[in-house]
């Protein structure tokens, strides 16, 4: 990931952010749709989010590409606001951290590596909204200083231990189906 990199492979990998930046944002956008989307959105982020970490994953392989697009999402959305608490910081740091373990333990040069790791690295985005179902109460707290009481109510309602493991199933299933269409778009292979 640290050797030199042409232009082409730096137009490409601000294109893989802007793609990841912007999919994973209208993903999120729409949550005031009702409090049941915002609480499965994390499943709609980790599949855009899988596509452009596969392209960069392919175009660098090495130590940094199965982290650096959710790493550069992590600082933008802190930046601009987001983030606000500690379980998210955790929870995308802990992501990016075990995912380029995984990917340095199965080797670089592996299409196994990238099957494993996109997947993995997508779960970022999951950060989010990880305090709904880990945080509950300090969450509903925070939403209530800018949401209606009804869609904190809703948020209450969806914020369960079983819906998290439903959401965070699902969110690695999408990925692994993104992962494997991107795949197969750009014709990774070995």
């Amino acid at each position: 990931m640290f050797d030199k990199w042409t232009g082409k492979q730096v137009l490409r990998l601000l294109l893989c952010f802007a793609a990841f930046f912007a999919l994973v944002l209208l993903t999120q956008l729409p949550g005031f749709i009702s409090p049941l989307y915002w609480a499965v959105c994390p499943m709609l982020s980790a599949f855009v989010a899988a596509g452009p970490i596969t392209c960069v994953m392919d175009m660098k392989r090495g130590f940094g590409s199965a982290a650096i697009l959710p790493l550069l999402w992590f600082i933008l959305y802190r930046c601009i606001g987001e983030m606000s608490m500690p379980l998210m910081w955790i929870w995308v740091i802990a992501v990016i951290v075990i995912v380029e373990i995984v990917y340095k333990l199965l080797g670089y040069g592996t299409l196994k590596s990238i099957r494993i790791c996109a997947p993995l690295s997508s779960l970022a985005t999951f950060g989010m909204l990880s305090p709904l179902y880990l945080q509950k109460a300090a969450f509903l707290k925070r939403a209530a200083e800018e949401m209606e009481p009804a869609y904190v109510a809703g948020l209450d309602k969806y914020g369960t231990p079983w819906m998290f493991v439903i959401v965070l199933a699902l969110a690695v299933c999408l990925s692994v189906l993104s992962e494997r269409l991107t795949e197969k778009i750009l014709k990774i292979e070995k």
